[in-house]
């Protein structure tokens, strides 16, 4: 379970972004993010995974606490999926990528090679192990940026942006592999078609506070709370006057 309690991040200019911010995700939920640009979810998911570390409130995953001294191991329950990822493959193959933190971890390499095989094979691009990563293209680096993380086993995985700049055939292959991820899924988005279809609960920030939180399907089809949010209706919703 993630907690959040009273969260409150200040940068060093003085700019307030987070203010007294509260929210929980129980254990398997698929929870949106959602807010217009400069609402908070960029920094609330640095905050998640100690990249800024809280001015004020707690943040909790799984009953551990995040500070200081839990920084690494909380570190190891919560993976974190980037909007760009060539921001997280920097190895000489596909295979070096995925199998980086679990080396770290000091895993053996009769261990590792098992839960590579595994995991590429669940996801389908086995054909891609002893390719490198920058020559992969933009979808096939997105869904190696999430094995690099699968295989780690977090407990909770949040994803900023992961269906930007995919095609539509990508970001259908995307949402069906999200879908089946078992882990705890904290997803920040503009994409509000795939909040829609994905996500069982999808929370609003604006100004850095939860503006509402509730039902997918009920939030996503209030075009009136949308819009005092700076949002818009999914597409799909929407209707086109010609």
């Amino acid at each position: 379970m993630l907690k959040i309690d009273n969260l409150s991040v200040k940068y060093q200019d003085g700019n307030q972004v987070l203010r007294g911010l509260s929210l929980s995700i129980e254990n398997g939920e698929t929870v949106g993010l959602i807010g217009a640009n400069g609402a908070g979810k960029s920094t609330l998911l640095m905050t998640l995974v100690g990249i800024l570390l809280p001015l004020e409130g707690t943040i909790e995953i799984d009953g551990l606490l995040q500070d200081k001294k839990n920084l690494r191991e909380l570190r190891e329950r919560i993976g974190v999926v980037f909007q760009n990822p060539d921001d997280q493959l920097f190895m000489s193959s596909v295979y070096d990528d995925i199998a980086f933190g679990l080396r770290n971890y000091g895993m053996s390499e009769e261990n590792i090679k098992h839960k590579i095989d595994y995991i590429m094979k669940e996801l389908g691009v086995e054909k891609l192990q002893n390719m490198s990563s920058h020559k992969l293209s933009g979808g096939e680096k997105r869904i190696i940026a999430i094995a690099t993380i699968l295989v780690m086993e977090p407990s909770v995985i949040v994803f900023d942006e992961p269906s930007s700049f995919l095609d539509p055939k990508t970001r259908r292959r995307l949402i069906h592999l999200l879908r089946n991820v078992p882990m705890t899924k904290l997803i920040a988005t503009h994409d509000l078609d795939m909040a829609l279809e994905l996500c069982d609960r999808v929370i609003v920030l604006k100004d850095g506070q939860v503006y509402a939180q509730g039902n997918a399907k009920d939030i996503l089809t209030n075009q009136k709370l949308l819009e005092e949010a700076g949002l818009e209706l999914p597409f799909c919703l929407q209707r086109i006057e010609l």
